[in-house]
This record gives structure tokens, sequence and C-alpha cells, in this order.
């Protein structure tokens, strides 16, 4: 797994993983993130990057940088949208993931949450619609504290029996 902040990870190095393992999840931000002279960042376009052709997941801010309908190709992109849950866009369609209520406190490390439950929830057996609808779940948890959140596994098992996925 890759997960960079921005610039850690060269192309070459990326493809290299890509080609050694079974699954790869990179933050989209660490990909499209340009370091100016003047010590300022800012997004960049995809294209340009030489990352274009390993890309997967996405925010919906993240995806205004991408060619959608192209990259989705060629590979799954799971694209937040926050508290309107996730979307899921491969080859054959696309997927809505519901999202689940929160009242928000502090939205730092949700999108963190989400990937930690997603990837969780892959490494475990699941498939891309329930891995994204885990991510939703530990996303929500994420918000709705302040600081360090604090998960309940009984709170996930019940859950996890009343899922609902909807096509977008």
């Amino acid at each position: 797994m890759a997960v960079g902040v921005g610039g850690e990870i060269l192309p070459e190095t990326l493809e290299k993983m890509v080609d050694n393992c079974s699954a790869i999840f990179v933050d989209i931000q660490a990909l499209i993130r340009v370091f100016e002279t003047n010590e300022r960042v800012k997004l960049g376009l995809i294209k340009e990057s030489g990352f274009y052709h390993l890309l997967p997941c996405v925010s919906s801010e993240e995806a205004l940088f991408m060619d959608m309908e192209k990259v989705r190709q060629w590979c799954c992109v799971v694209v937040t949208h926050g508290k309107d849950g996730c979307g899921i866009y491969r080859k054959d369609g696309k997927i809505k993931i519901e999202p689940f209520g929160a009242n928000q406190m502090d939205p730092t490390g949700g999108g963190d949450s989400f990937l930690g439950g997603f990837v969780g929830g892959l490494v475990h057996g699941l498939g891309v619609h329930d891995a994204a609808f885990v991510g939703n779940f530990f996303g929500s948890l994420s918000v709705a504290q302040i600081g360090l959140p604090k998960f309940d596994l009984r709170l996930l098992q019940d859950v996890m029996k009343e899922k609902t996925v909807v096509a977008l």
C-alpha cells in the first residue's frame, strides 16, 4: 500500500509497486501536488504528473483534475463525497454508496478514516462495494468525534447487517 503526502513517491517507484503488488491505494493529492519555487503548493493536472496511468481513489474535489470517463475504463475509481457518501466508477458503470448520518464535530481525519476502513475491508475479503460502505462508516465515526476517533467493532457488525447500495 502506498499513500503519499506529496512528492515522496516517484512515478517509477509507484509503477514498480503496481507491477509487484495485488493492490495499491494512493491518495491522489500526492500525485497532483505541484511545489512552486516560492514554497507554495498547488494542485496540478493529473495528465501532467507522470502518474496518470496509475490512478485509483479520489475525493470529488480531486476528481475535477481527472478525466473520469477515461480513467474508469482501465481501473476502479472510488470518489469520496464527504457527508454525501461515495461513488464507485468502473468500466461497467457507476454506483453510489450511501452515507451514514453524523453530527460533524471535526472533519479532520474523515478521509483518512474512510481510506482505512476501505482498505481494511478489502484486506478482509470484502468486495469494493462493501469495502466502500465500511469506509463511509469509519469516515462518519471519525468526523463525529474530536481528536483520535474511538471505534466499536460491535457497532460495525450491526451496521454491516443493514448496508445499502444505490445505482448512480
